[in-house]
């Protein structure tokens, strides 16, 4: 066996809460953009690696009208396809085969097996703050077992930046029209549709049964436990307590894209574009819905707005099925697929 370097540490139970050496944990690196306009706009960001994790996101509450615009990159660019002159919140995830970054002073890096950890004030990692249950049942107006289509935190999340939702699901799911409410430094919760339909086969008007987690960097609010490793930057703030419940971002899809593929959706005067992409094929794993399940928006067009939606179907993990709403039957749109990954907690949640 190669030698193992890094840092592993224990809870009182002798629970490992942190092992570098599988990498449970991704440096994120948080920023802005500010669209100029254009159709398309390029970016020049070299924190971005050729097999990094990026995700487009906005910052606004719009309730139902909430959208990100179409993202894509390379290595060292973001492309944002019709940005308009609003200010998007971008975060790059690493793999751990990039190089240490110079970038912040404070914070701990660790090398394994060529697999490189950096937590400080600017790389940062993912915790999760809140996590629950909640279920659509079959019926007219989106009807739940428990409440409404709207999950309250328990607490507002007080980071600039909109913390990021993973959803799952027993087996089928299909949701849509997703957002966070709240605005930077007061995010409160999130809502999400159901957009079940009878195409898809038994099962479609069963509950759809959702797990979820809601994850962000930390804040100085955040508890810490006895035992592990807790970060502090220049200013006495808390990166990174090893006692918190990370989200392990295991991996992206197998395929980078969606593909127009399956049947769309028809019925008079509708239709719903299909796009499939490979997926990790393990129930285990959730799925990001900031950016996925929320709305296209296509600008000075007859549909400005397009409605994503879309999840699993019946007993396969192997494949994200998505559709995008083009009821005018032009100018289709793809699902917004290189801004989402797979992720499940290193702790078991429930």
């Amino acid at each position: 066996m190669a030698a193992q370097y890094g840092i592993r540490t224990r809870d009182a139970s002798g629970a490992i809460t942190l092992d570098t050496t599988i990498t449970p944990i991704r440096s994120l690196r948080m920023m802005q953009v500010v669209g100029n306009n254009a159709f398309d706009q390029y970016i020049s960001i070299p924190e971005i690696q050729a097999e990094s994790f990026v995700v487009v996101d906005t910052l606004e509450d719009l309730d139902q009208f909430t959208f990100s615009p179409a993202a894509f990159w390379t290595a060292g660019q973001l492309q944002l396809r019709q940005p308009r002159d609003k200010t998007w919140q971008v975060m790059v995830l690493s793999k751990g085969g990039e190089p240490f970054s110079a970038t912040g002073s404070y914070g701990i890096r660790t090398r394994n097996n060529g697999i490189a950890t950096q937590i400080d004030a600017i790389n940062r990692v993912l915790s999760i703050r809140y996590a629950g249950k909640f279920s659509f049942i079959f019926g007219g107006g989106d009807q739940q077992i428990e409440g409404d289509d709207y999950r309250a935190f328990p607490s507002p999340i007080t980071t600039y930046e909109r913390p990021l939702i993973f959803i799952n699901a027993n087996d089928y799911f299909m949701v849509g029209q997703f957002s966070i409410i709240g605005s930077p430094g007061n995010w409160t919760g999130f809502r999400l549709r159901d957009y079940r339909n009878e195409a898809h086969g038994a099962g479609w008007n069963l509950p759809i049964r959702i797990s979820w987690f809601c994850a962000s960097y930390m804040t100085n609010t955040s508890p810490i436990g006895q035992y592990g490793v807790s970060v502090k930057g220049p200013a006495g703030e808390r990166l990174f307590a090893s006692t918190m419940n990370l989200a392990a971002l295991n991996s992206q899809p197998t395929a980078n894209s969606f593909v127009t593929a399956g049947s769309p959706i028809v019925r008079p005067g509708y239709y719903a574009t299909s796009q499939q992409m490979g997926w990790t094929g393990s129930y285990a794993d959730y799925v990001l819905a900031n950016a996925l399940f929320t709305q296209t928006n296509l600008g000075q067009t007859a549909q400005p707005l397009r409605v994503n939606f879309g999840g699993f179907l019946p007993g396969n993990r192997s494949v994200l099925q998505m559709y995008c709403e083009n009821t005018d039957g032009v100018n289709p749109v793809l699902a917004n697929g290189r801004t989402l990954f797979a992720a499940r907690p290193v702790k078991p949640l429930f």
